[in-house]
């Protein structure tokens, strides 16, 4: 299976095993006049970090949690600030926990990256379908297994477990898949009376097609998943090697405060402890890779180290082993041409 489903299938295996999805109900923080982030769990309806920056004459949303329901609630929490209407909303990716929030702001302008707007197109929308397809069977074969069980218990089980697997089906079929109409490569500026928001693409990192939004008066920057807070990242679409430049670009950016896409709001401290970690992970890795270890006895020998222990998300660990791995081995394989090739000597005329 593609880890591009991982999101949709992560969403069901929750919303399957939970007795309901918990409503977030985080209110707007303050960081500075007219500039707010919602930071709110991964274990809710919401899932991802979100900023809201209210203009003179109108409100900019970026990246719209990961349901309906979740960006119904940052609505709300929108409303409790301010009644100017949202005119823009900018995906940071395309993810799930960044957009599938958008429907609730339909009459917004949606902006995102052109890479962004691909993989939501014909990455996303296909995941969904192929979810609900998978759903569905499991719904089909657990009426079939009820029918035939002699024992009550069992039998009460599959009726709550049809139950759960009917209630997300209705759930997707509400779910609009809404990409960005305004696609940029490069950059885009919204500027309102004297306020100014920058929507920079800075380069490839935890995918192909990640943007940040910078408010220079204000020093603040909205990262997205290109900054992980106290968390271990996401790789399944990530090029490591990629990111942590574009991270170096990130850091050349004048602001003092970061939001993630999870995690607390962070300091550029934090940011830099975010590129040590991928830092780390190489220095670990690199001297596998050249002894010619295999990327399953890598995988089972190394653990978090120590200093990340606290970090969230540590089974993504694995994951992240095996994703540098794979990029420094195709470094390697990529350099060895050059180095076996046959020198030619120059004759003197």
């Amino acid at each position: 299976m593609s880890t591009r489903h991982v999101f949709l299938l992560a969403a069901l295996a929750f919303i399957l095993h939970a007795p309901s999805a918990a409503a977030d109900n985080a209110a707007l923080t303050k960081l500075t006049e007219g500039v707010y982030a919602r930071v709110v769990s991964a274990d809710g309806e919401a899932v991802a970090n979100t900023g809201v920056v209210v203009f003179d004459e109108s409100v900019l949303v970026f990246d719209t949690h990961f349901t309906p329901e979740g960006g119904t609630s940052l609505l709300s929490a929108i409303r409790a600030v301010t009644p100017k209407p949202v005119r823009y909303v900018v995906n940071s990716h395309w993810h799930a926990d960044h957009t599938h929030g958008n429907q609730v702001f339909a009459s917004a302008q949606l902006i995102g990256s052109s890479n962004a707007r691909r993989d939501m197109l014909q990455l996303d929308l296909p995941s969904l379908n192929r979810t609900a397809r998978v759903t569905q069977s499991q719904l089909d074969k657990l009426r079939q297994a009820m029918a035939r069980e002699p024992d009550p218990g069992q039998r009460q089980t599959m009726r709550e477990q049809i139950r759960s697997r009917e209630e997300y089906l209705q759930t997707m079929s509400r779910l609009k898949i809404m990409p960005p109409v305004v696609a940029l490569d490069e950059s885009v500026t919204i500027r309102e009376g004297k306020q100014e928001a920058r929507i920079l693409f800075l380069g490839a990192g935890h995918t192909d097609g990640d943007i940040v939004l910078y408010l220079p008066s204000q020093k603040v920057l909205f990262a997205g998943d290109l900054f992980f807070s106290s968390a271990i990242p996401n790789v399944q679409d990530a090029n490591i090697l990629d990111w942590m430049r574009t991270l170096g670009a990130l850091l050349k950016l004048d602001a003092d405060k970061f939001v993630p896409g999870h995690g607390p709001i962070g300091s550029k401290k934090d940011v830099e402890a975010f590129l040590s970690y991928f830092e780390d992970l190489k220095a670990l890795i690199q001297p596998a890779v050249d002894r010619g270890d295999s990327i399953e006895q890598i995988t089972r020998e190394l653990q978090v180290p120590a200093k990340y222990s606290s970090y969230q998300f540590q089974n993504f660990f694995a994951s992240n082993v095996q994703k540098m791995f794979a990029e420094l081995k195709a470094l390697q394989i990529e350099s060895k041409p050059a180095e076996n090739a046959p020198r030619t000597e120059q004759r003197k005329p």
